[in-house]
């Protein structure tokens, strides 16, 4: 063991330091019982001197998996979050389901109930200790993490934390899950290197079979109408970049579906919108680069005689029980390497002349129509606000800051975004995530602002009062914008979808959809210390805006609170 000016340190002390050596800088944490040797370590200063990761409390185990998700979303590296046994864990499922289908690496930790009932230092010692044991507490979120172990022994802590570390950023990234019994905690260690390096490194995505890229290749080379259709190729700039060139060289229409980052450039030549259906029916070839769910086959397909190639680290997304979305070829690697690859071996397959034009007016049709801008209703001072005004009025004075959308934004709204720009990061449809996610990202970006869009349901799901919290005891600069219209309009959407003509759609209010009070939100600032606002009329949107972007580019957190046009019932 390296000298620490101690003979020896418990598992707890050791199991910090040797996160910091790994590169984690944070430890989300809401505590219980099972925490006291980790405090007591914190306790010790190596967390106050940079020798441990950061303790971030965060008051709801929800913001504190959205926080890592955040740094991790912004800085590619994997943080720590902690949780109390079962119920911590229960707590925090929701989080974790997104950050499993967003492929987020995370080293997600949860305490165990102390194994022995007496006779060792972290043995049980109250009555909460029975009740919360369980046969198999990582059962818990088994399906949604990479890997689950519980730490047994105090010879095993590096080899632990290394697996547990190369396996969640291993491709297809997402979490892992370690539970951390009080007794080992509270063990001594007398044997550990800290400052070895980590025996094991991460899988890297790699790049398809030659065979099988010269075989797209020439698909691509022969294809009259072909069309790419990209979900979350964004993530990185890298492979943002390949997939620009590759589409601008081969005149290749892209849609953006669905996108969870910023997919392509908004004045990108190639940029076909975001709906794939009117295009699917005539596509000879369409491309899928990390798409989940490329389109909806009850609404629109692509035609008998059309090729279809999945591309990503995971293609046929072997993590989904049932995905029967067509695959004649599967290019499984990193989505850079991929479109670089076919970018240079299709440059040869130079179409017929009567493809090429058929290619051209193709490409020439379908992106003119995703550019035929929306009319900007001229409205009256005192109308309500529309979200798509929202969103530009947000556009307006956001600056560099990243926005994180749990609302009605839509990314045309938002013009031009590049890498890190926009996250859309509910994979999984868990609401409640955009609010630890951006103060997590601000921390990755060393406090700096970050916008939070949300509609007024998912605020609720945020557990707001524990994220505004945060916003305050870090010092966190946060904007959180709520599209207001006192429902929860993706149910009521939904209902009116399959019901056209139906009761539901004629009720006011209507059953489990409409909120029965409405609430001002802006006074949630009164108890975080920061600046709200109320904005009810057009002439009021971009005035508040301002000022509440002021408040925030100063330090401080903001809330902004437009009860919007779309959707509202009285």
């Amino acid at each position: 063991m390296k000298d620490t000016g101690k003979a020896t340190m418990t598992v707890a002390e050791a199991y910090l330091r040797l996160l910091k050596k790994r590169g984690v800088d944070y430890l989300f944490a809401n505590a219980g019982t099972d925490f006291a040797p980790i405090i007591e370590a914190l306790a010790g200063g190596g967390a106050d001197r940079g020798e441990m990761p950061h303790p971030v409390i965060a008051p709801h185990e929800n913001v504190a998996v959205a926080m890592a998700m955040g740094h991790a979303l912004i800085s590619g590296r994997p943080q720590a979050v902690m949780v109390h046994v079962n119920v911590g864990t229960a707590n925090a499922l929701c989080g974790l389901m997104n950050a499993s289908r967003l492929h987020v690496p995370m080293l997600f930790t949860a305490g165990r109930t102390p194994i022995l009932e007496e006779g060792a230092p972290g043995a049980r010692s109250g009555f909460i200790h029975w009740p919360q044991e369980m046969f198999d507490q990582g059962g818990i979120v088994r399906e949604m993490v990479r890997w689950d172990y519980e730490l047994r022994d105090p010879r095993q802590l590096r080899q632990v934390v290394d697996r547990a570390l190369a396996i969640c950023r291993s491709s297809p990234a997402g979490p892992v899950y370690l539970t951390l019994p009080r007794e080992v905690l509270a063990a001594p260690v007398t044997e550990i290197d800290l400052e070895a390096a980590p025996a094991l490194a991460p899988v890297s995505a790699g790049r398809p079979p030659e065979s099988a890229l010269q075989q797209v290749a020439g698909w691509i080379g022969t294809s009259r109408r072909p069309l790419l259709i990209t979900s979350a190729t964004g993530r990185t700039a890298a492979a943002r970049a390949a997939l620009e060139a590759f589409a601008a060289e081969h005149r290749i229409p892209v849609v953006t579906y669905t996108p969870r980052f910023a997919e392509i450039s908004h004045d990108h030549p190639m940029n076909a919108g975001s709906d794939p259906n009117p295009l699917l029916g005539e596509a000879d070839l369409v491309l899928v680069s990390e798409a989940m769910a490329p389109w909806i086959p009850g609404q629109a397909s692509p035609g008998r005689d059309c090729r279809v190639v999945q591309i990503g680290e995971d293609p046929l997304f072997a993590d989904l029980p049932m995905r029967s979305f067509p695959a004649h070829v599967a290019l499984s690697g990193a989505p850079a390497e991929i479109f670089s690859a076919l970018q240079a071996m299709a440059r040869g397959d130079t179409p017929e002349a009567e493809a090429g034009r058929a290619r051209d007016d193709w490409a020439a049709r379908t992106t003119a129509n995703a550019r035929v801008s929306r009319t900007v209703e001229t409205l009256p001072d005192d109308a309500p606000p529309p979200p798509s005004e929202v969103t530009r009025a947000i556009a307006e004075i956001r600056g560099g800051a990243p926005v994180f959308k749990e609302s009605p934004l839509l990314l045309g709204d938002l013009g031009d975004t590049e890498t890190g720009d926009y996250f859309f990061a509910g994979a999984a449809g868990g609401l409640g995530w955009s609010m630890g996610a951006a103060l997590g990202a601000s921390l990755a970006r060393g406090r700096k602002p970050v916008i939070v869009t949300t509609g007024d349901g998912s605020y609720m799901f945020n557990t707001p009062l524990a994220a505004h919290h945060v916003a305050a005891s870090e010092g966190i600069p946060l904007l959180t914008v709520i599209y207001n219209n006192n429902a929860w309009h993706a149910v009521r959407r939904a209902t009116h979808g399959m019901y056209p003509d139906g009761a539901a759609k004629a009720a006011c209010p209507e059953p489990l959809t409409d909120f029965g009070v409405d609430f001002n939100y802006s006074k949630m600032m009164e108890v975080a210390g920061g600046h709200g606002e109320r904005v009810d009329r057009m002439d009021e949107l971009r005035p508040a805006l301002k000022r509440a972007m002021a408040a925030v580019e100063v330090g401080g957190q903001a809330l902004v609170d437009v009860r919007i046009a779309h959707g509202r019932k009285s």
